[in-house]
């Protein structure tokens, strides 16, 4: 099968994808010139740039597209703007599912979306004759030491769906839940159904993985597997916070990241808005391994 990644970054979320569909990237749309570096390094596929700039209808054709797209207009440490944040780019992103038809869609976004973007995500996949399920996924259930929860999101083809379909899917919006059921949607989980459709969103108390990072890790191709290594220390040599041991914590293989040309600044923010493989798969297995 083959992978188009949108706002791939380190490549995190693709390398999950990869490994739970026995699947291969065969090209990106990276714009950040640092993970860009680490896209030509680690990958070796064309980067298309800024999606905002691309002919959809040319690209080769893809079994699976990936995007974690940004999380600024969503999160909860920033101003939360939505679709009024320059940064929004969630239109772009279903313009391309809608041309490319991929068998499936999985995307990845902080806890604050849930609240704040995610029912036109929903409403614009269903527009388009897409089904969709999520759940909120913390790297904790997977042995981390930290929690870093995040929303995973998988979607795929309504087999139901026709073109008269696709003209009126539209339905799952706020006006099918008062807006307070969407604010409190990570506590109390919901299923909407309608229309042919199968939105979900399952209870996000899940218990530890009964597998620890580095077992879980061993599952994925060599470049993704966690080195059954002595974490290294938290801070480096002068006293700040260690990259190494962020990539460490983030269940990258040793020097992912930070064995490239990059400075520490520059390691870090990538670091920060990167995916952590191990959840990812985890998220797949319970997304995808469920219903679909």
């Amino acid at each position: 099968m083959k992978i188009g990644s949108l706002c791939t970054g380190y490549g995190g979320l693709d390398m999950a994808v990869e490994a739970y569909f026995n699947a291969e990237m065969v090209w990106c749309a990276e714009n950040d010139k640092y993970a860009s570096k680490v896209i030509t390094e680690r990958f070796n596929k064309p980067n298309l740039g800024d999606i905002k700039q691309i002919n959809w209808a040319l690209l080769e054709p893809i079994d699976i597209l990936t995007a974690g797209y940004p999380c600024q207009p969503f999160s909860h440490a920033g101003q939360r703007k939505g679709e009024n944040d320059k940064r929004h780019i969630w239109p772009h992103i279903l313009e391309a599912i809608g041309i490319l038809r991929p068998k499936f869609v999985v995307m990845e976004n902080v806890r604050g979306h849930i609240s704040l973007g995610l029912a036109e995500v929903l409403k614009g996949l269903s527009s388009i004759g897409y089904d969709a399920k999520w759940d909120l996924i913390r790297a904790s259930d997977v042995g981390a030491p930290h929690q870093r929860a995040r929303l995973f999101i998988i979607a795929y083809p309504n087999c139901h769906a026709c073109e008269e379909s696709r003209r009126t899917l539209g339905k799952v919006s706020t006006e099918s839940r008062g807006f307070q059921e969407w604010e409190n949607i990570g506590q109390t989980g919901c299923e909407h159904r309608g229309n042919g459709q199968d939105v979900s969103y399952t209870d996000n108390q899940h218990k530890p993985h009964d597998r620890s990072m580095q077992e879980l890790g061993s599952r994925f191709v060599p470049r993704c597997e966690m080195h059954l290594q002595t974490p290294p220390d938290a801070l480096d040599q002068e006293g700040k916070l260690n990259a190494k041991f962020v990539e460490y914590m983030m269940g990258l293989p040793v020097g992912w990241i930070t064995d490239l040309d990059l400075s520490r600044a520059q390691q870090l923010k990538m670091l920060g808005n990167g995916v952590v493989p191990q959840q990812a798969y985890y998220a797949l297995e319970l997304l995808h391994g469920s219903r679909i």
